[in-house]
């Protein structure tokens, strides 16, 4: 009716109208841990897969030398796993994230310091001295892009909610062992 139409706009003029909810829910969702654990095994199962893909491309591009790195960065991998049971850090979709992007952080170490090891050989170096100058020649940036993204992981932990905090800690531990196994 007209008065039931005019009492409608007016109501819905001033802004509410009244409600109440219902005893029961006529929806109910429960989100249990098994959803976290799915999400963690096939975020690690892609970590794996993407660990070996790149000893694929290391080993294929780079021969001896890719194997080389490929023990290095399954050595930083268990660098990184070691020093989070050390501190009894908790590994979460966030922590795998970190692992992944320090992994490609460890690789990318490793191509610079072979891209300047074949530069250094043409140049008729010996390979003694191809090395040294290769790491020399490296260092710096590898120092540099791994001290920027440490300040980034710090302000990260720092300021991060709890899901930041463990990527930013996993990215930390992961840049200190990336550097110890690529330049050690």
């Amino acid at each position: 009716t007209k008065a039931e139409l005019n009492y409608m706009v007016s109501t819905l003029n001033a802004g509410s109208l009244p409600a109440r909810l219902a005893d029961e829910p006529i929806m109910e969702r429960t989100v249990g841990p098994q959803l976290g654990k799915d999400n963690l095994t096939r975020g690690f199962a892609s970590c794996v897969f993407g660990l070996f893909v790149v000893a694929v491309f290391l080993i294929g591009y780079y021969y001896l030398a890719g194997v080389v790195a490929t023990f290095a960065v399954a050595m930083n991998m268990v660098l990184i796993l070691g020093a989070m049971a050390m501190l009894n850090a908790t590994f979460t979709l966030a922590g795998v994230a970190g692992i992944v992007l320090t992994i490609g952080m460890a690789v990318d170490a490793n191509v610079l310091i072979f891209e300047r090891l074949r530069e250094e050989q043409l140049r008729g170096l010996s390979l003694k001295m191809a090395l040294r100058n290769a790491y020399d020649r490296a260092f710096t940036a590898i120092f540099d892009s791994n001290v920027t993204t440490g300040i980034t992981a710090l302000v990260l932990y720092w300021i991060g909610s709890e899901e930041v905090k463990g990527f930013g800690l996993t990215l930390l531990l992961g840049i200190v062992s990336s550097m110890f196994t690529s330049l050690f």
